[in-house]
């Protein structure tokens, strides 16, 4: 009975898929030379929509063309929604407020995600280098994913000032390299390449805010029922260590412990409190295949003092969804059952 209960417990928790709903874009907005079959497609009227770029009087959008410095910080300040209005004057000596795009540089340059040159200047009618838009992605959208030690680029440097940067991207997946081995630091970005970068950073910043937000009301719910009591007697028991990521579970009584750790509202009524549904292909193989594996999980140790039966570091998945981009966290839950024996 026991094994049955612990079978059907860990189903519930391993085999749950968390999908989180977002909005989609209409497609209201359309460019002559943007086909739907170009990659660049869907994150130039993504941004197009929202307002953060726009296209020519002649319904083209230029997809290919270099983008300027000038053009850049426009579009990278309208999708952080920085304060373009109230800004501290960064000193650049070729910017004044009167020009179009004072305004997204100095929100960028008082956050700290861009940078002149050495001598004092912003050169807004440059072109947006590869290296330098790694840097101020890497550095506005705070990418999940920090960078290897290990770079598989002949043209980036290890000691190059842009070299993390760029790996952070090609880690998270933003960009790739022109080949297997080079990245082109010094080549220009296009149009069309900074809207992929911009909403491809934009997704994976939601992700880890909806994954971390979802994550904490996860161990919130957990906690709000951390000791089960019936008849005046505590039954089970919850607790969680932040710095290991680890759930652990004790039952102090064989059938209405279990029975308790089954019916925690964590894994049944206020999921949907959360937003959140079950959505499991082939329940029953998925089913079969974990009460296979549970078997093996318990042991009956030779210290009995944390209880009878133990499964340690079961591995469980939390799966989110945004925007097309998915994403998986993990968490260990430790199973401590005391069989009354």
């Amino acid at each position: 009975m026991i094994k049955s209960a612990i079978k059907a417990f860990l189903y519930v928790w391993v085999t749950g898929v968390f999908l989180i709903a977002t909005p989609t874009h209409a497609a209201v907005t359309s460019f002559k030379d943007v086909p739907k079959s170009s990659d660049h497609h869907d994150a130039i009227l993504n941004l197009a929509e929202r307002g953060i770029i726009k296209g020519y009087e002649d319904g083209t959008f230029q997809p290919d063309a270099t983008l300027t410095r000038a053009h850049a910080s426009k579009i990278l300040a309208l999708s952080l929604k920085l304060n373009t209005t109230n800004v501290k004057d960064p000193g650049f000596k070729d910017l004044n407020k009167k020009q179009w795009y004072y305004g997204y540089v100095a929100a960028l340059a008082n956050a700290g995600y861009i940078s002149g040159f050495e001598d004092g200047t912003f050169r807004s009618n440059a072109p947006m280098t590869r290296a330098q838009a790694a840097k101020i992605i890497d550095l506005s959208y705070k990418l999940p994913i920090k960078a290897k030690t290990d770079y598989p680029f002949t043209d980036v440097g290890n000691s190059a000032w842009y070299a993390g940067h760029v790996q952070t991207l090609v880690e998270n997946k933003v960009t790739k390299g022109k080949t297997a081995t080079t990245f082109e630091p010094n080549a220009n970005v296009t149009r069309a390449q900074m809207a992929s970068f911009v909403v491809r950073a934009e997704n994976l910043q939601k992700v880890a805010e909806i994954t971390e937000e979802t994550r904490a009301q996860i161990r919130a719910i957990a906690l709000e029922n951390s000791v089960i009591e019936k008849d005046g007697q505590k039954v089970s028991q919850a607790s969680y260590d932040p710095k290991t990521d680890t759930l652990t579970l004790t039952a102090y009584n064989l059938d209405e412990g279990m029975t308790a750790v089954q019916g925690l509202s964590f894994f049944s009524d206020k999921l949907l409190a959360l937003g959140v549904s079950h959505n499991v292909d082939n329940r029953a193989a998925a089913k079969r295949q974990l009460q296979d594996s549970m078997v093996e999980l318990l042991r009956a140790p030779s210290d009995t003092t944390d209880g009878d039966l133990i499964a340690n570091d079961i591995k469980i998945t939390l799966y989110g969804e945004s925007e097309g981009i998915q994403i998986w966290e993990y968490f260990n839950v430790n199973l401590r059952v005391f069989t009354g024996q």
